[in-house]
């Protein structure tokens, strides 16, 4: 799990099944990234998510995203790097048949 440092403080970020509960909670729609707005929701739903106990509110986020553009940048990164990372894990995990023998 990667950290980003928002008000002094780090945060837990991680693209997750429960960050996406979280977005889809929060809209009221089925999970896409079209608009900023749903982009920068999903930033803070990655926060939330991994973070349960944080007080950061959507109104901080944002208005630290405005004072340091850096962090929209980071959070993007995050997500770039952990989306690779599992296209990668998804394609090479070796299957095994019901006996547990690998398979070619």
């Amino acid at each position: 799990m990667e950290k980003i440092k928002i008000n002094k403080k780090n945060y837990n970020v991680k693209y997750s099944l429960r960050a996406l509960f979280l977005y889809e909670q929060i809209t009221g729609k089925s999970f896409e990234m079209t608009t900023t707005m749903d982009t920068f929701v999903f930033y803070y739903c990655m926060i939330l998510a991994n973070n349960p106990d944080t007080k950061l509110t959507f109104d901080e986020f944002i208005d630290a995203v405005d004072s340091d553009p850096k962090l929209a940048v980071k959070f993007t990164e995050v997500l770039t790097r952990q989306s690779e990372k599992q296209k990668m894990l998804g394609g090479k995990e070796d299957e095994t048949d019901d006996g547990g023998e690998k398979k070619n």
